[in-house]
């Protein structure tokens, strides 16, 4: 992929070199994990979900096209709180 996104908004953390693979075997998201942390810390969702609404799509830009996942499909959200469910 070129690059990752939030709310469209490209943040320069691939370099255009972000390598990907698909596995319909699964439901989880992967990546390497420094990656992940990162997109975490940048998504900056509070434990107790209290910023759930305000949180960003996260978005996967290939050429033109971006491919976004909404907080219902990045986040685990429960009665006891959110947290990021990429791994």
């Amino acid at each position: 992929i070129d690059d990752i996104t939030f709310n469209n908004q490209p943040k320069g953390l691939c370099d255009g070199a972000c390598q990907v693979a698909v596995d319909t075997g699964t439901s989880m998201l992967a990546g390497p994990s420094d990656l992940v942390d990162k997109l975490s810390s940048m998504v900056n969702a509070k434990d107790d979900c209290s910023n759930f609404d305000e949180l960003p799509n996260l978005g996967f830009q290939i050429g033109d096209l971006v491919l976004n996942l909404k907080p219902d499909d990045y986040m685990d959200k429960s009665s006891e709180g959110c947290s990021f469910s990429l791994m």
